[in-house]
């Protein structure tokens, strides 16, 4: 749920996408940072709370971001629509209303979260962690680019928890499979279906299709959309990074030795161990008992060589004398390596450790203390380091300076790069989801900053946010170009193309059909000469090559019934499948399908379980709308379109 705060016309497809769009959209994001009072521009009022208007514009740009990177350059047509934008932030709205109803129910539940909870939670957070440990440097710059800060943010997560110490005993138990569902659905899914498929020789067809201009033109008019020039943007940006600034590292003698003094432990070679060992594997009988008699041999005085050829597994043992070589700490399964570093001298053996892999004895042949290296040996790596450690300090700094900079001087980049003696760079024009662009202009993150609807209509600097640990950008957008239809003499070639495939694809639908209809009656007799007929063919769920998914689906959706049939594409081509026989697999290819069926019903009845929760949390608790509020923020969106 942490990792979820980081993330970041009304005809035809636009709506289908939108639906998409706010079906999966804000499931249970934490709501901490929304219970701020504040004037009359609150949108909403949960009770005593009110979500105020940066808030809800804060998660409506956060939605399109993630939009963006889930759905590519096709989301723009969603975003240049103002009744979907518009619905899109109504969506957003209701996530946060839901959100804080059921954080407000929490809260009268008495439920409370310490502190030490809080800091536990957000140390663990694997996005504020550097080399495996939390750094609080990238805690501050995470939440300052979410428009947050760390107390804020913290309050959230207080939140989070609460609510998931409420209710997760609930989902728990709400969410549990039982055998009888689960064997009901195995034996739908494990179920085969024998059908005669027909296509159509399209190829064949094709050559009988002539268009004239008027028909290409038709096509061309009727579907503007498959002709359009895609939305770009032009932006200045600054673009700071940790291996830019290591070229402006000066590096003196005095300067390495103090930082290699102060640093050694970063340059200590650990200690070694080269060791033996003598295995027998667990694919022998009583391979552990022969272990314990192979070491009291060698306790008794007997060599290691002899013992090791008489009893070892390993096949070359006879000429690597089971070498191991020389180990640091932790090259070796747990069990072994703390063997292997238990033993005090040179010669002793391990007691017999036995793994999955069969029995060990180990010896220690030799030990290599640890130690550090003379500067003059190491120099390189020295240098490498102190440089990476001073570009870095110079970063952290700039970055912070960078912030605050392009915040107090909104309308230019020229401010903050002339203080910081930084670039300012020009992007072109960047198509959204292009990615054949100089770095880092194809970063999706960077993209979707452009492409974000406030900073491309604002033409003010960004927020810094982070690409990578070691590097940020902010940016300034100059240009927004919308997405423009091209004239039909430049697409002529492709509009008959595309006019061509919809005729053909038509002409074949119709001979399917014909044969779908005459198959059901039992008067399928002579096929055209285009038709193309599979007998026989068993189509499956789960992995077949021969059928696409969309295909195997449509398969299993005919009605139960011999001769009944479904015309549905199979990769790009039009099929239709006339069904012949069902058959029910038997116990042991139903088990296939059980611990799918067990994960994926549990997830959808706790997606349920949230849903009823959510609805619940709101009829007992007083939501009211700030109308004026609302309209105006769709009518300020709706005006930035225009513009």
């Amino acid at each position: 749920m942490l990792s979820d705060k980081l993330r970041e016309g009304a005809h035809g497809k636009v709506f289908k996408l939108l639906f998409v769009i706010i079906m999966f959209s804000f499931v249970f994001a934490g709501i901490g940072s929304y219970m701020i009072v504040r004037n009359d521009n609150d949108p909403a009022q949960i009770g005593e709370t009110k979500i105020s208007a940066n808030v809800w514009k804060a998660q409506y740009d956060d939605q399109v971001r993630a939009m963006q990177r889930q759905y590519g350059p096709q989301f723009n047509k969603v975003l240049s629509n103002k009744d979907a934008v518009s619905a899109l932030r109504l969506s957003v709205l209701e996530r946060l209303i839901d959100n804080v109803a059921v954080n407000t129910v929490t809260y009268e539940q008495g439920i409370r979260i310490s502190d030490k909870q809080v800091k536990e939670a957000i140390v663990k957070e694997k996005a504020f962690q550097k080399n495996g440990k939390f750094s609080q440097e990238l805690f501050n710059a995470a939440t300052r680019n979410m428009g947050s800060s760390p107390d804020s943010f913290a309050n959230s997560v207080r939140n989070d928890l609460a609510t998931d110490l409420l209710f997760n005993p609930v989902f728990a138990s709400g969410s549990v499979a039982y055998p009888y569902e689960i064997e009901l659905l195995s034996k739908l899914f494990s179920q085969k279906r024998v059908v005669d498929i027909y296509t159509v020789d399209t190829k064949a067809l094709e050559k009988s299709v002539k268009l004239t201009d008027d028909e290409i033109k038709s096509y061309y008019d009727a579907n503007h959309g498959k002709f359009m020039k895609p939305a770009s943007v032009n932006f200045n940006y600054i673009v700071l990074s940790v291996d830019a600034l290591k070229k402006d590292v000066a590096v003196t003698d005095e300067e390495l030795e103090n930082y290699y003094n102060l640093n050694q432990s970063d340059f200590t070679v650990p200690s070694k161990r080269a060791a033996s060992q003598i295995i027998i594997r667990s694919s022998e009988e009583n391979f552990a008992d022969k272990a314990k008699e192979a070491l009291a041999q060698l306790k008794s005085g007997a060599s290691f060589e002899s013992v090791g050829k008489k009893y070892s597994s390993d096949k070359s043992f006879e000429k690597t004398k089971g070498s191991l070589g020389t180990l640091e700490k932790g090259s070796l399964s747990k069990e072994l390596d703390v063997a292997l570093f238990n033993l005090k001298n040179v010669g002793d053996y391990s007691e017999v450790i036995v793994d999955n892999y069969g029995a060990h004895i180990i010896r220690l042949d030799k030990i290599t203390d640890a130690y550090v290296p003379a500067l003059k040996d190491i120099k390189a790596d020295v240098t490498e380091k102190y440089v990476s450690s001073k570009a870095l300090e110079k970063y952290n700094k700039l970055s912070q300076d960078l912030t605050d900079i392009t915040y107090e001087n909104p309308d230019s980049l020229d401010i903050a790069a002339e203080k910081l003696n930084l670039k300012v760079l020009n992007s072109g024009n960047v198509v959204f989801g292009q990615t054949n662009v100089a770095w880092p202009l194809g970063v999706e993150e960077v993209q979707s900053l452009a492409f974000n609807e406030e900073n491309r209509t604002s033409h003010t600097n960004t927020n810094v946010i982070n690409i990578t640990q070691d590097s940020c950008i902010v940016i300034n957008v100059n240009e927004y170009n919308e997405e423009k239809l091209l004239p039909f003499d430049e697409v002529k070639s492709k509009a008959h193309n595309l006019a061509l495939d919809n005729v053909v694809n038509q002409k074949a639908q119709e001979l399917l059909e014909k044969v779908k209809e005459q198959a059901k009656a039992g008067t399928l007799n002579e096929l055209d000469p285009l038709v193309l007929k599979s007998s026989d063919l068993t189509v499956a769920r789960g992995q077949n090559k021969q059928f696409s998914d969309v295909f195997t689906l449509s398969v299993f959706a005919i009605e139960d019934s011999v001769n009944s049939g479904i015309i549905a594409d199979n990769y790009g081509k039009k099929s239709l499948a006339i069904l012949k026989k069902t058959m029910t697999e038997n116990e042991e290819e139903m088990k296939k399908y059980v611990l799918f069926i067990r994960s994926q019903l549990a997830q959808f009845k706790l997606q349920k379980l949230q849903s009823v929760v959510t609805k619940a949390a709101r009829e007992l608790t007083e939501v009211e709308y700030n109308e004026s509020a609302i309209n105006s923020v769709i009518k300020e969106s709706s005006s930035n379109l225009d513009n």
